[in-house]
């Protein structure tokens, strides 16, 4: 009898831990810099089902350049031209479409973002726009701001300046 008793309730357990475990719906991520920031939020706005987190370095926000009029204003501002609020109805016609996954998905997920302080090309009033969607989302955002870099991914050993533009590969020594 105390057989039963202990396969009941290791049974038990393991359904109350598969139960309260935290595991992500898929282990496939996106991240990019610049124009690939822009494509990972594409894809894991667009794929939330298969895509459960984005790292969004120097990339302007989901559907920032929807039109041709849009494209110029997205990347060279004035940023206050740019409303997530817009961005959020053309997402949500797209979620009643069935053209993007249902946004519910995206509860949750991590999402990085970065922005240096001095970049001349993302301006990092566009690339904070990113924070506002997520956060509507609600997404588990981290952001960065806070570094004095311009355009690029910040690493500790490699890449130009930090304060140049590094047009040979966008790779900032920190």
């Amino acid at each position: 009898m105390s057989k039963i008793y202990t396969v009941i309730f290791g049974i038990t357990c393991l359904v109350a831990c598969l139960v309260n475990a935290s595991v992500p719906r898929t282990n496939v991520t996106v991240s990019g810099v610049s124009s690939g920031a822009s494509m990972a939020t594409q894809l894991h706005i667009a794929f939330s089902k298969q895509i459960s987190g984005a790292g969004v370095l120097a990339g302007p926000p989901y559907y920032c350049a929807g039109s041709l009029l849009s494209a110029a204003l997205c990347m060279s501002g004035p940023v206050t031209s740019i409303s997530v609020s817009g961005i959020e109805k053309k997402l949500a016609s797209f979620v009643s479409a069935r053209s993007v996954d249902n946004t519910s998905n995206i509860i949750g997920d991590p999402v990085y973002i970065f922005s240096g302080k001095y970049d001349p090309i993302a301006l990092p009033g566009l690339v904070k726009l990113n924070e506002k969607l997520y956060k509507s989302l609600n997404a588990n955002i981290k952001t960065n701001y806070d570094l004095p870099a311009t355009h690029g991914v910040p690493t500790e050993h490699f890449g130009g300046l930090c304060a140049v533009p590094n047009t040979a590969n966008f790779i900032n020594k920190w």
